[in-house]
């Protein structure tokens, strides 16, 4: 028995099926509703965001920390690196528990983001309480920016495919 996308089967639905130029007509308003309904940004983003914001403000923190307290029985570097870390366990933890789980994983891309956040981070920390920390705290903006422009092309990309591919189905086109 043939079934409709809302798992309806025909007979159900009393046998009605939409005549070709009926079936071309929803896809066309669909594709133009698609057209005018703003994309959302993947939840990964914005945690990556989060991720290498805490970066930059806990890189200038160990940095202006190591230099406000010198002397102190207090280790206000280590204070600013546990509370960042903290903030890094929210930014992971979180979106795990808003969204589905991930079917494929994350692809390569994501991988290396977050390689190479890690070595950043890394970096930062040990190297926070000295002059390096203020090239260091930059960085995380830029490999955001890297992040967010590449996400930004592979979307565009996709949306252009998929609206290549409903043109040839209104079309009348094989998909």
């Amino acid at each position: 028995m043939d079934t409709h996308s809302d798992s309806l089967p025909t007979g159900d639905r009393g046998g009605d099926r939409p005549t070709p130029e009926e079936a071309r007509r929803m896809l066309a308003d669909a594709a133009r509703i698609g057209h005018r309904t703003p994309e959302a940004v993947p939840s990964v983003l914005i945690s990556f965001a989060i991720l290498c914001a805490t970066g930059t403000m806990a890189t200038l923190g160990v940095h202006l920390a190591a230099r406000m307290i010198p002397g102190s029985t207090f280790n206000a570097p280590l204070a600013v690196t546990l509370m960042a870390m903290a903030w890094v366990f929210v930014a992971i933890i979180v979106p795990f528990l808003f969204r589905r789980p991930l079917r494929r994983g994350l692809a390569t891309r994501w991988l290396i983001y977050m390689g190479s956040w890690g070595v950043l981070w890394a970096a930062s920390m040990l190297l926070g309480d000295s002059s390096a920390a203020l090239v260091l705290a930059p960085l995380f903006l830029v490999l955001f920016m890297i992040a967010a422009a590449t996400e930004a092309k592979r979307t565009r990309t996709a949306q252009a495919e998929e609206e290549a591919a409903q043109s040839a189905v209104v079309d009348g086109e094989a998909p």
